[in-house]
């Protein structure tokens, strides 16, 4: 407001004209909603709150339905609160303090909201759709519920809409470390590391990866005389089976690959372990296992290669995921009133209208005007002065100030229908309960509103409604048998077909993709199958970008830490790479200008028709008159002559140096594969690369 008076200042003091325009027009809400809005915040101090102004005069709020809204009908419905009971006494000994009673007054407005939700659907409630403009049957993601803190009774919403059988799209954030499904990717990597740990095994056993009941678990660890893991292995079935896929998978897979082929393995019922996860745990869950995943890629980034390492570092895990919740999904979206800003949906509950401030904050208390404030400090509110307590006066009013703008964000969310209940204890007294929940009666009194509120009663529930019946909300011109307006005659046309370029990678094209050639990261010295060459890549990528003298105390560096090698597998395999990077016939290959790891995408003339190759260049040189390409090969033993290579080798280096040819026209290149069993650089003749490129042809 005052960039407003400054900006207006400012431009009539220049001789133009300044003109405030109001936004008063909805385009969201009917006009039932819009004026109970309006006669919550009619009272001057609640006005001020959304609107403040300088002076004592604060704003009027109104609001105005758009014309189409205009002669839509809405309602609004405020429940009598649930009463909590006196608690019973409970023994502390095996009882936890913080369980919430069955009959609690949260579980039973949960209840209550959820049993109205699946009345609402089943019964047919008339909803407005935005997008076709017609009225229809309210469905689960026309629900949206509001809460002021994620606390028992967001859980408890979430819970009861569950176990009515609502698609529920589950909190709008979750912190990932605190998800069962964290927990259930966790035992599975803890598990492949300590078979023997039987309290993480049994976990695991109860979770969807194995999906054991508690008499399962309890028949197969009652009385057993060994351990658990020996005793499954002994028996036998499907979850022995899956976990000893996955102690095998762990043997030769990164984190990442060890987790998306668990995840993709398929039980009996034909499910893959991701879909049980899924099943049992909700859509939300969804969320959780991806960003997981997206966890254990980022470790993979940072040299974290084995699941050791990587139970430590999600032991320290702390990461709260943001879901976005769309209604398209159709399930009711639950969520607190200050994440759904700029959202809206035609059903809104709010069941925290009761909610009142309960502590004052710190004993730090801001004080003075505004741009020249101090800090005050006081323990409590018996202990004021006259300062102190003019301080914490003011910031209780900008905290009411605060949530009555947090009540105008939810009350504006609803198109067609909101749905205001809440609690309260069995000592409180009803007239003196304000915040929300005052607001709330204040504007059901209001001269405007009063006259059109009746008392319904539904089953045993019987509360306050203003505006129509939610079955009945469709006005007759509007009704959904509406005919649809006809279809443009293009719809009847079969459009034309088009031709896609294919992209394949180079080692995959020809005789032999089917059959390919023993796999040049076979096994030495006892390392799994892709180990070694895995590793010995990486250090000609890495090797070369540092000073010849720090090489081979940055090969012994990268190599540390794999911790599972050992000393000699070290020694060796910093001795393949370095053997190649000093030898003088590969000084080109790895000398200034040279780059690793380069992406190539694209077609030449010598390919057949319509085929594109994406593939990735091991090293590259470009030099003014020509163009090495190289592949790292770590076959042993390695061939004698380039002719005896295997032909998809060839194959892939023709196929680079055609696309090469056309990218560096005028200039030679030349090909090259490097095998570091010798080492052995051996330059690919250019008749191989032809004869190559004449067989993939024939190939197709």
């Amino acid at each position: 407001l005052r960039k407003f008076e400054f900006h207006s200042s400012r431009a009539t003091s220049a001789g133009y004209r300044f003109e405030r325009v109001d936004l008063l027009t909805s385009w969201r809400s009917t006009p039932q909603v819009l004026r109970f809005v309006d006669a919550v915040f009619a009272p001057p101090a609640l006005a001020a709150a959304i609107q403040p102004r300088p002076g004592d005069v604060p704003e009027e709020v109104r609001h105005e339905p758009a014309p189409p809204r205009r002669d839509h009908p809405g309602c609004v419905d405020v429940w009598p609160r649930e009463v909590d009971r006196k608690a019973e006494e409970r023994e502390a000994w095996d009882a936890p303090l913080d369980a919430e009673p069955e009959d609690s007054a949260n579980r039973r407005l949960a209840r209550r909201m959820a049993a109205e939700i699946r009345s609402l659907i089943d019964r047919g409630d008339r909803v407005f759709d935005k997008e076709r403009q017609v009225w229809r049957p309210a469905h689960a993601g026309d629900v949206l519920i509001l809460v002021r803190r994620r606390r028992v009774l967001f859980e408890e919403i979430l819970r009861a809409l569950k176990r009515e059988g609502i698609d529920v799209a589950g909190a709008d954030r979750l912190a990932l470390s605190e998800h069962i499904v964290f927990d259930d990717l966790k035992a599975l990597a803890r598990f492949v590391l300590y078979p023997a740990d039987e309290l993480n095994l049994a976990a695991l056993l109860k979770s969807p990866f194995c999906g054991l009941t508690d008499d399962g678990l309890y028949e197969l660890a009652h009385g057993r005389g060994a351990n658990l893991w020996e005793v499954l292995r002994a028996r036998g079935g499907e979850a022995a089976g899956f976990l000893e896929a996955v102690i095998a998978d762990a043997r030769n897979l990164r984190p990442f690959e060890f987790y998306a082929r668990a995840l993709g393995r398929k039980g009996v019922d034909g499910r893959t372990m991701r879909q049980r996860l899924l099943r049992r745990l909700g859509g939300e869950a969804e969320d959780a296992l991806d960003e997981f995943l997206n966890q254990v890629l980022a470790a993979e980034n940072r040299g974290v290669h084995d699941l050791e390492r990587l139970c430590a570092e999600l032991d320290s895990l702390a990461i709260e995921v943001k879901r976005e919740m769309d209604a398209e999904r159709r399930e009711v979206r639950v969520m607190t009133a200050h994440g759904a800003k700029g959202l809206e949906a035609p059903i809104v509950f709010l069941p925290e209208t009761t909610l009142t401030r309960t502590a004052r904050g710190s004993p730090l208390l801001v004080a003075g005007r505004e741009g020249d404030e101090g800090f005050l400090w006081c323990s409590s509110a018996a202990r004021d002065c006259e300062a102190t307590a003019d301080a914490r006066a003011r910031r209780a009013r900008r905290e009411d100030e605060e949530a009555y703008r947090l009540l105008y964000v939810a009350l504006t969310r609803a198109r067609d229908r909101l749905v205001l209940c809440g609690r309260r204890s069995a000592s409180s007294d009803e007239a003196k309960i304000r915040g929300w929940w005052g607001a709330v009666n204040d504007a059901l009194a209001h001269e405007d509103i009063a006259v059109q509120v009746r008392n319904v009663r539904e089953g045993d529930l019987e509360f306050r409604r203003y505006g129509e019946d939610p079955q009945r909300m469709a006005p007759e011109a509007a009704g959904e048998a509406a005919e649809p307006a006809p279809l443009p005659p293009w719809t009847d046309t079969a459009p034309a077909t088009e031709t896609f370029a294919r992209y394949a990678s180079p080692s995959d094209l020809g005789e032999g993709a089917e059959s390919p050639a023993p796999s040049p990261l076979g096994a030495v010295g006892g390392l799994g199958r892709f180990r070694r060459g895995d590793l010995i890549h990486r250090l000609l990528q890495v090797l070369p970008d540092l000073e010849p003298a720090a090489r081979a105390d940055g090969a012994r560096s990268l190599l540390a830490r794999e911790r599972d090698l050992t000393e000699a597998q070290r020694a060796e395999m910093t001795a393949a790479a370095m053997s190649v990077l000093e030898d003088a016939r590969f000084a080109e290959v790895f000398g200034s200008g040279s780059r690793a790891e380069v992406a190539i995408a694209g077609s030449a003339a010598g390919l057949p028709p319509g085929l594109r190759i994406s593939g990735r260049i091991d090293r590259l040189v470009v030099l003014p008159d020509r163009v090495l390409v190289a592949d790292f090969k770590s076959n042993r033993p390695s061939p004698d002559r380039v002719e005896d290579a295997d032909p998809a080798y060839l194959r892939q280096m023709a196929i680079y140096a055609a696309v090469l040819a056309d990218v560096f026209p005028g200039r030679t290149i030349e090909a090259a594969l490097v095998w570091t069993d010798g080492p052995k650089l051996m330059p690919v003749p250019e008749n191989l690369l032809v004869q190559s490129l004449v067989e993939l042809g024939r190939a197709g």
